[in-house]
């Protein structure tokens, strides 16, 4: 036999070897992998401890007060037949309406709110603004109309 033919074969038996050990091995290295970050469940039991019913009463009169909170008169209208819309109907109709407040979500005091012509005072503008707001721009829209036309 011939050294390069030998040591081809010997090349050849090492690398299957190692190739079947390091299989083996890896095989073991996942094992203990899905071992280790299989999920692990520990349930907590806590105790309630019920607060004694004086100190909830004595807590509440602190916040609410001694007295009864009145309640509104709640007058109730047979809006629809349907009575889940017509609860909410009546909460709606019971609700605060007042516009004024600064918590309402549509405030009287926006611009656009009540659909009149914007306020044209330029007091405080820029001249370059003032001149575009105030502008005549009939003319112009005028140009641009007979341009589309051609």
């Amino acid at each position: 036999m011939k050294a390069k033919t030998f040591e081809n074969l010997i090349r050849k038996v090492v690398r299957e070897e190692i190739d079947y050990a390091l299989r083996r091995e890896i095989k073991t290295l996942k094992e203990d992998l899905r071992d280790e970050l299989k999920p692990t469940i520990i349930e907590h039991k806590e105790r309630i401890v019920e607060v004694p019913k004086v100190t909830k009463n004595s807590l509440k009169e602190k916040i609410m007060g001694s007295n009864p909170v009145p309640k509104k008169q709640i007058v109730n209208q047979n809006y629809t037949s349907n009575s889940s819309l017509n609860d909410l109907l009546n909460e709606t109709a019971q609700g605060d309406t007042n516009l004024e407040s600064g918590n309402s979500p549509v405030s009287m005091a926006q611009p656009f709110a009540t659909g009149a012509p914007l306020p044209m005072d330029t007091a405080g503008m820029p001249d370059v603004v003032a001149d575009a707001v105030t502008r005549d721009y009939s003319g112009l829209m005028k140009a641009i109309a007979k341009k589309k036309g051609n």
